[in-house]
């Protein structure tokens, strides 16, 4: 009988390991707060829809405004999406693990060829 692997741990594995090679780990005794978010030089993009007082953000509303604004960027949507997807990770009031290989796996899919350097630069630019 075969063993199931599970994809999710190996890339988990994988970049655990790629980012110790890139930047080493701060000691928990040297963080002293929650790092801040980092102001990237992002275009900011208009909203496609407001929500008004009476529509609650709900994750079908969110799912309807980016297919709304996949299809009005075009090709350019998909780095837009991994830069939300990192600003809204940073946003957040504790950074857990998971976040952090997310972020990771953003700047990876955003980067191509140049991901090492663009995780290495983002992580040495991330307040501590």
């Amino acid at each position: 009988m075969s063993k199931k692997k599970n994809t999710l741990k190996d890339l988990d594995e994988f970049l655990k390991q790629q980012a110790a090679t890139l930047v080493s780990p701060v000691q928990l005794s040297e963080k002293i707060d929650a790092p801040e978010p980092v102001k990237q030089n992002i275009s900011p993009t208009p909203a496609v829809a407001t929500t008004t007082p009476d529509e609650e953000v709900s994750v079908s509303t969110l799912l309807r405004d980016l297919n709304t604004l996949a299809a009005k960027e075009g090709s350019s949507y998909r780095k837009k999406f991994y830069d939300l997807i990192i600003q809204s990770l940073e946003n957040q009031n504790q950074s857990l693990p998971e976040d952090k290989m997310l972020i990771n796996t953003a700047l990876y899919l955003k980067s191509g060829d140049n991901w090492k350097d663009a995780i290495r630069n983002y992580w040495k630019g991330v307040k501590r």
